[in-house]
């Protein structure tokens, strides 16, 4: 039935009415004053209609009572008192190459967030659209990640435990609970609760692993575009077969895992040069740290790698957060400033910053970028702080 410019009533009288009109009607409508209507017309389309609508009634009542039942562990802790509960998760744990990735989320009471679950049943677009969801609509979000030096030297499982406590730290909020996947506590000093499979069986912990997945899988679509021929976007540095051929032909990239079988099998080990110069470079940043520390800044971060880059010190003092770099070598070794870090090192550089700066935030700090050249003699040593070494590319 219509009214008088045309359109079809509230609750019209179906008879009167063709199967396509009937269609236009219905389209969005679930409830059972629809329905009741619909299954007493006698015709074989409607009668389909309705039959075809009963099952997504049937289908987005499931939904509810699935993401209700994820929803028990946060009400049985909210029912004892917890306000923020936040649930973590990590993505990257197995690939040879790429960080792990940890993100802490904290959910409101009554989410609406249909289809969430366990970021591994999920396709790449559902997930893409939950992330966003997600971040809509928690609380708080909270990313931390260790790259692939730090993995090789803390061992992934202590890397990915770094990763989660940075995740928490970055929160806009201190839970009161903290929800962990698998059996590992990452030891932050909040109260934490482990449980295995708990992306399928928290919505806090589905959310946190959504998010540890998406922001990964973008990290490895931009490392990529830096190391191409490896097939980063594809496999996102797991072992296909695709990624071991690769590391046949090119070897290991700067991204990669040299403790990992598959990597150092096809060399990239620290021989004995390139190990006195790892040494000599950590030395160096450890004087380096501590100058700054003199100084009257706060290190927040060492050894970062992102966006295609590395950051060998974060710090900050007063309302700036410097990017540093640090360059070590024996008396007599260094060229000019400008030989010290040459504008592909800024490019990569101002990129690992981005990186830093979207997954930690920047807190209103001004970004800047130091050189700090480290000039061992004999016993002693010679420093060089340059504050805003090169501008921002």
């Amino acid at each position: 039935m219509k009214d008088e410019v045309g359109r079809v009533s509230a609750d019209p009288d179906l008879s009167r009415m063709s199967v396509a009109q009937i269609r236009v009607w219905a389209a969005g409508r679930m409830d059972e004053a629809a329905l009741a209507l619909l299954e007493a017309d006698p015709r074989a389309g409607v009668q389909a209609l309705a039959c075809a609508i009963r099952r997504q009634v049937g289908r987005a009542e499931q939904e509810r009572a699935r993401l209700g039942r994820m929803l028990e562990i946060e009400r049985r802790l909210r029912a004892q008192g917890a306000g923020y509960i936040a649930g973590v998760d990590e993505a990257g744990r197995g690939p040879l190459a790429g960080p792990v990735v940890a993100a802490a989320v904290v959910l409101p009471t009554d989410p609406d967030l249909p289809g969430l679950d366990d970021s591994k049943k999920l396709t790449p677009a559902r997930r893409d659209a939950l992330f966003d969801c997600i971040r809509a609509q928690a609380v708080a979000v909270g990313v931390g990640m260790a790259d692939s030096a730090e993995i090789d030297r803390l061992n992934i499982l202590q890397a990915t435990l770094k990763a989660m406590r940075e995740a928490l730290s970055a929160l806009a909020v201190t839970p009161d609970r903290v929800l962990i996947d698998g059996n590992q506590r990452p030891g932050s000093g909040l109260p934490e609760l482990a449980f295995v499979d708990g992306d399928a069986r928290s919505l806090s912990i589905a959310a946190a692993s959504v998010i540890a997945k998406v922001t990964r899988d973008r990290m490895m679509a931009d490392y990529d575009r830096l190391y191409p021929g490896y097939g980063f976007g594809g496999h996102k540095g797991y072992g296909s077969a695709q990624h071991l051929q690769a590391l046949r032909d090119l070897g290991p990239s700067p991204i990669h895992r040299r403790s990992f079988a598959p990597v150092g099998e096809r060399g990239g080990g620290p021989g004995p040069e390139r190990d006195g110069r790892h040494r000599t470079g950590r030395q160096g940043e450890e004087m380096a740290v501590a100058l700054l520390e003199q100084k009257g800044y706060a290190v927040l971060d060492r050894n970062f790698r992102g966006g295609g880059g590395e950051i060998d010190v974060v710090a900050v003092r007063g309302d700036v957060i410097a990017f540093v770099e640090v360059k070590t070598d024996r008396a007599g070794g260094f060229g000019g400033p400008a030989l010290r870090v040459d504008e592909e090192k800024q490019r990569r550089m101002a990129q690992a910053a981005e990186m830093y700066l979207h997954l930690r935030g920047s807190g209103g700090l001004a970004p800047r970028f130091d050189v700090i050249t480290i000039e061992l003699k004999g016993e002693g040593f010679a420093a060089d702080h340059i504050e805003g070494a090169f501008l921002r590319r």
